[in-house]
């Protein structure tokens, strides 16, 4: 038996529904808890349309963990369904009466919006917001500053760093749950932010990718992406990944909630081993519903049973020591590598005198000899060939050699 529970943040397990169409009414928040999630962020008060979108090139690439894009804002949208904040903090109590005991309720106050276009008092409504947010039932009060706006606000910063500190201070002085702070790792230097965050007294940061982005067709008038629409995807993961290292190496120890990229129990498990305590599940929550949120949790459970940790808490963190190697060990992996690839041969079975290797090497280290690679006593073991031959002529098992150190 494994232990997927998060005690720093109070959940049962590590998947977090984020805030999204996923989240959008009580309908939608009482769908997505049937995934028994650790939590379900409800969608805020006054966000406006929600829905629509593009998985692109299939959700079966995102799903497999190659390349894959996902658009905001496609399709039909959802209108914000409440006629006042009475009206929502009634479906924040009933959601939460209705919901599994063992997932917890987070609710989003306010918008980072509300702080640029000046249709509201927001320093007052957040406050407001917060107060009567937990009174409705809310088992944590969630501050989004994560949103594509961030890159257009005002004078493009919006002054960002103060106003995470300033908003989240005031937030937490009235609150009696935790406040979790969502941050965007676009248009900011994110570390910073997660800082401001925690001097602003956060119980919790989430930094999260979503971009504005311009994606288009060469026949341009075929593109179903709207310019500078929310933008995300599988290659937010390493960003992602890197961000939250980054803030542990950097002594942040405040839990976090990470999210980006995240489309199959491999990537959550990374996250994790990242650093963070808890992932984020929006783009596969909303396009895969509640049966794609219980298929990446089975199948981290399942793969935790078999691996060498025994609880999420042991496995927060661990890939952190690629940072930490003494010196001398990572130069032993270099050197081994190097090794491998000097000594490695050319599979004259395979090789189909494409030339491709001879063509990546700077060192006239390998040549054509009777339309066959020959390598050259002169390598130095930089691996260019290895990587440009497309048929298996040149190969070496990279993830062996480097593993190997540890092994000796």
């Amino acid at each position: 038996m494994v232990d997927l529970s998060v005690s720093s943040l109070g959940l049962a397990n590590p998947f977090i529904v984020a805030s999204s169409p996923a989240t959008q009414g009580p309908r939608a928040v009482l769908k997505s808890a049937q995934a028994l999630p650790g939590a379900v962020v409800m969608r805020n008060y006054r966000h406006g349309a929600g829905g629509g979108g593009l998985v692109s090139p299939s959700a079966d690439d995102m799903l497999a963990g190659r390349a894959a894009t996902q658009i905001h804002a496609l399709g039909q949208t959802a209108k914000d369904p409440y006629a006042s904040f009475d009206e929502y903090c009634q479906a924040v109590t009933y959601v939460r009466r209705e919901m599994p005991a063992d997932v917890r309720l987070w609710v989003s106050v306010g918008h980072f919006n509300d702080t640029v276009t000046g249709a509201v008092d927001w320093r007052a409504d957040w406050t407001m917001q917060a107060q009567r947010l937990q009174s409705a039932g809310a088992d944590a009060l969630e501050l989004h500053f994560n949103t594509p706006g961030v890159a257009v606000a005002g004078d493009r910063i919006h002054d960002f760093y103060r106003l995470v500190f300033s908003a989240t201070r005031m937030v937490k002085s009235v609150a009696t749950v935790p406040v979790m702070v969502k941050l965007p790792v676009e248009c900011c230097d994110p570390l910073r932010a997660i800082e401001a965050a925690v001097h602003g007294g956060a119980d919790a940061v989430g930094p999260t990718a979503r971009w504005k982005a311009f994606v288009f067709d060469l026949d341009w008038r075929r593109s179903t992406a709207t310019p500078g629409g929310g933008y995300g995807g599988s290659q937010a993961l390493p960003i992602v990944c890197y961000t939250v290292a980054e803030a542990r190496l950097q002594g942040i120890g405040l839990p976090m909630f990470a999210g980006g990229g995240v489309f199959s129990w491999e990537a959550a498990a990374k996250l994790l081993m990242a650093g963070s305590n808890a992932v984020q599940l929006g783009s596969l929550a909303c396009h895969l519903g509640p049966g794609g949120v219980r298929g990446v949790i089975e199948g981290f459970a399942a793969w935790l049973r078999e691996s060498p940790y025994d609880s999420v808490e042991a496995l927060r963190g661990d890939a952190l020591q690629l940072f930490r190697m003494p010196r001398d060990v990572a130069g032993e992996r270099v050197r081994r590598l190097a090794a491998a690839y000097r000594s490695g041969e050319v599979d004259t079975a395979l090789c189909n005198g494409c030339g491709r290797c001879v063509d990546a090497c700077w060192f006239d280290a390998i040549r054509l000899e009777a339309g066959v690679a020959a390598k050259q006593p002169h390598c130095i073991g930089c691996g260019y060939c290895f990587q440009a031959c497309p048929a298996g002529a040149l190969s070496v098992d990279a993830g062996s050699v480097v593993a190997s150190v540890f092994a000796s």
